[in-house]
C-alpha cells in the first residue's frame, strides 16, 4: 500500500466504533419507555404492601404483617357468610364454602349433558366463550408463576327441558349450581330448564372466581371449592331502556350496556329506537326514513346492526325489545310523504311555539287519518320483529299525545264527525287499535302475549276499560310512584311494568337543557333510591301477580356517548337485584352487605370494560364496615 493508514490501525478503529455503537444502543434501549401497546403486562417495580386482610366476625379487617399475606379479594370471597360475592343475591338456598383452590385458565373444560335441543347446544357454545372471556378479564399478569392446586376444572352444563332459545314471559330462568372438589378435580354442575337459566348459572359461577395477587410470584386465579345455589328471579320482566333518538350511540356502546345487563341478570334491553328528533333506523323497506331523519349518514343503524345486537343479546340471556314511539314523538324521518305522493305522514312537525304542540322540541305527531302512515309503521315493525325474532312482546309507545295538534286540522275534524266522534281520545284509541290489528296480521295472525303501551291519559279511567283488553295490553307505568295510576290499573285487572319516574329514571338530576318549559325531572336518583324502591309492597296481595316487573330508563337529552356507562352502572345493577331478589329493606336504609357486594360487582363490571361511577372512596372497599 503506497499511502494511507496501516491496515492494523484501521481494524482497531473500526472495532472501537462497533463497540461504541453497541454501548449507545444498549443505553438507549435501557432508558426508553416501554411501548404499552406491545407490552400489556409490562414489568413494574416490585411493590411489597405490608397489608393483609383477615376475616373477623364476617368482615375483612386490614392488618399490617411481615409475611403470609391474604389479599382483599380472597378475604372478601371467603368471609361474610352465604350473602357474599353473588350479585344479584340468589333467592333460594345458598351454601358457599370457606375454602378455595388455585387454577389456570387452560384447566377449565366444559361438558354438555342432558341437552337434546340443537339450538340450545349451539347457544351454549357461545355462552362458554363469554364465560371464558369474563374470567380472562380477571387476570392481571401475562404469565402467572403460581402453582395450581388442582388437575382440572370441569364445568357440566345441563339444559334439561329446554326447547329453543327464545326468552318469553313464561321462560323458566331458574338454575341450580353445585361446586365440589373430588381429589384433584374441581367439578361445577349447572342445570336449568332453559338456556337462560344455564346462562345465569354460568354468570354466577364467574363471580365465584377471582384473581389472588398474593398467590405465587405474580398472582393466580382462585375459585370457591364448595358451593350449592338454587336461584330464580322474582319477576319475569327486568328491563333497561336506552334512548337512541335524542343521541346516537354506536353499536359497541350498546353492546357494553348488554354486557352489564348480562352480568346483573337483567333480561330486557328496551331499545327506544326513534323519537321526534331523529330516526336512525336505516330501514331496507323504507330507506327515506333515515335519509330524512338521521342526524347523519354515519349515525344510522342498519338491519345488520339490529340483528347483530339481537344475536349478541340472546347469547347473554337478554331480549331486544324495539320501540318506534307513536303516534307522538314522531317528527324527524316522517317528512317525506308529500314529496312522494303519500300525503302528510306526520303533523305539527317542528311547529312553533313548540310548547303548545309537544312536550319538548322538536314537535311531530303521526297523521291518524292517513292510511300510508299505518302501512309504513306496520312495515317498520315487521322488519324489526323479523330481525330480533322477539314477537311475543311488542312495545307500541303511545305516550304524550298532544290532542291540540290534531284538533287544529279541519280534515281530521271532518273525519271524526263522519264517525260520530266527539272526543279526540277516541281518535287516539282508534290509532292504537289499528296498529295493533296490523301487527297481529303481519305476526302470522298470532296475538302477542303482551302489547305494551306507556301510561298516558288514554290508559286512565274511563278510556282504559273502554278501549284496551287486559288479556293483551300491558301498561308501562312511568308516572310518580305516589300517583294513583298504577293502583288503578291493577284494580282494573291490567298487567303493569313499573318505571316510576321518581325512582327509576336514571337521566334525571343534571339540570335543565333549555330556558323555557320544564326541562328537568328533578334530583339525581342515587343507587340507594333505585334499590330501596319497592312499590308493590303497598299493593293488595291478590294483585301482585299483575306486576310483571320493572324497568329503568335512561333518556338521552343530556346523556352522551361518554357518559352512558357511568350514568347506568352501578345504579342499573341496583335495579337488577331489586327485580331479581326483591330483598326486604329496612325503610330507606340499606344494609352493609349490599354496599360491599355492589362495590365488588362494580369492580367486576369495570374489569369487563364497562364505564362505571364510583360508589364511595376506594378506602371504604378496603376497610369494610368503617364507612357506614
Amino acid at each position: 500500500m503506497a499511502s494511507g493508514m496501516p491496515s492494523g490501525k484501521m481494524r482497531r478503529i473500526l472495532l472501537f466504533l462497533v463497540l461504541l455503537t453497541g454501548v449507545l444502543l444498549i443505553a438507549m434501549y435501557t432508558h426508553a419507555p416501554p411501548l404499552a401497546s406491545l407490552q400489556p403486562f409490562a414489568t413494574r417495580r416490585t411493590f411489597q404492601t405490608p397489608w393483609s386482610w383477615t376475616c373477623v366476625s364476617g368482615r375483612c379487617e386490614r392488618r399490617a404483617v411481615r409475611s403470609s399475606r391474604t389479599s382483599l379479594a380472597t378475604c372478601t370471597a371467603l368471609c361474610g357468610g352465604n350473602t357474599r360475592l353473588i350479585w344479584p343475591r340468589p333467592t333460594g338456598t345458598v351454601i358457599l364454602g370457606e375454602d378455595s383452590v388455585m387454577l389456570h385458565m387452560h384447566q377449565i373444560a366444559f361438558v354438555t349433558v342432558n341437552t337434546s335441543d340443537q339450538e340450545v347446544k349451539n347457544l351454549l357454545e357461545h355462552a362458554k366463550d363469554v364465560f371464558l372471556g369474563n374470567v380472562r378479564t380477571l387476570i392481571k399478569a401475562l404469565k402467572s408463576k403460581g402453582r395450581s392446586s388442582i388437575n382440572s376444572f370441569i364445568i357440566y352444563l345441563s339444559a334439561t327441558d329446554a326447547q329453543g332459545t327464545k326468552l318469553t314471559l313464561d321462560t323458566d330462568e331458574s338454575y341450580k349450581l353445585e361446586v365440589i372438589l373430588k381429589d384433584k378435580v374441581l367439578e361445577a354442575r349447572i342445570s336449568g330448564k332453559s338456556y337462560c337459566g344455564v346462562r345465569h348459572g354460568l354468570e354466577t359461577l364467574s363471580q365465584m372466581i377471582w384473581w389472588d395477587e398474593t398467590a405465587g410470584r405474580q398472582g393466580i386465579l382462585r375459585v370457591i371449592s364448595q358451593a350449592f345455589i338454587e336461584d330464580k328471579p322474582m319477576f319475569p320482566y327486568r328491563g333497561l331502556l336506552v334512548d337512541t333518538g335524542r343521541q346516537f350511540f354506536p353499536i359497541d356502546h350498546l353492546k357494553r350496556v348488554i354486557d352489564g345487563m348480562a352480568a346483573s341478570k337483567l333480561n330486557t334491553f328496551h331499545w327506544h329506537l326513534t323519537d321526534s328528533q331523529s330516526f336512525p333506523f336505516d330501514s331496507a323497506q323504507f330507506p327515506e326514513m333515515a335519509r330524512w331523519g338521521a342526524y347523519s349518514g354515519d349515525e344510522v343503524y342498519t338491519p345488520e346492526d339490529i340483528k347483530d345486537i339481537a344475536d349478541y343479546a340472546r347469547i347473554r340471556g337478554v331480549r331486544v325489545l324495539m320501540e318506534i314511539d307513536s303516534p307522538a314523538h314522531a317528527g324527524a324521518g316522517w317528512q317525506w310523504g308529500s314529496h312522494h305522493g303519500l300525503g302528510e305522514l306526520a303533523l305539527c312537525v317542528d311547529q312553533q311555539p313548540w310548547s303548545s304542540y309537544c312536550g319538548e322540541p322538536n314537535c311531530g305527531q303521526l297523521n291518524p287519518i292517513n292510511e300510508h302512515t299505518y302501512r309504513i309503521l306496520e312495515g317498520l315493525y315487521k322488519e324489526l320483529l323479523d330481525l330480533t325474532e322477539v314477537r311475543d312482546i311488542i312495545h307500541l309507545g303511545g305516550d304524550e299525545v298532544n290532542l291540540d295538534c290534531w284538533a287544529q286540522y279541519s280534515n281530521i275534524t271532518a273525519a271524526m264527525q263522519a264517525q260520530n266522534m266527539t272526543d279526540h281520545h277516541a281518535l287516539w284509541a282508534e290509532f292504537e287499535n289499528k296498529i295493533y290489528q296490523r301487527i297481529v296480521k303481519m305476526n302470522y295472525n298470532e296475538v302477542p302475549k303482551a302489547v305494551i303501551l306507556w301510561s298516558s291519559p288514554l290508559t286512565k279511567r274511563p278510556y282504559i276499560t273502554t278501549y284496551f283488553d287486559p288479556k293483551v295490553h300491558v301498561i308501562q307505568s312511568w308516572g310518580g310512584s305516589n300517583w294513583p295510576e298504577t293502583p288503578d290499573l291493577l284494580e282494573d285487572g291490567y298487567r303493569v311494568i313499573l318505571s316510576h319516574v321518581d325512582a327509576w329514571y336514571l337521566d334525571c338530576g343534571f339540570g335543565r337543557w333549555r330556558e323555557s318549559g320544564e326541562a328537568a325531572c328533578g334530583e339525581y336518583r342515587t343507587w340507594q333510591t333505585v334499590y330501596n324502591h319497592r312499590p308493590w309492597r303497598d299493593y293488595p296481595q291478590q294483585q301482585l301477580g299483575l306486576v310483571l316487573g320493572g324497568e329503568a330508563a335512561i333518556w338521552s337529552e343530556q346523556t352522551g356517548q361518554m357518559s352512558l356507562g357511568s350514568r347506568l352502572w352501578p345504579r342499573a345493577s341496583a335495579l337488577a337485584e331489586r327485580l331479581w331478589s326483591d330483598m326486604p329493606t329496612n325503610g330507606y336504609s340499606t344494609e352493609e352487605s349490599v354496599y360491599t357486594r355492589l362495590a365488588a360487582h362494580t369492580q367486576i363490571l369495570s374489569n369487563r370494560g364497562l364505564k362505571t361511577e364510583a360508589m364511595w372512596p376506594q378506602w371504604c372497599s378496603q376497610n369494610p364496615g368503617k364507612c357506614l
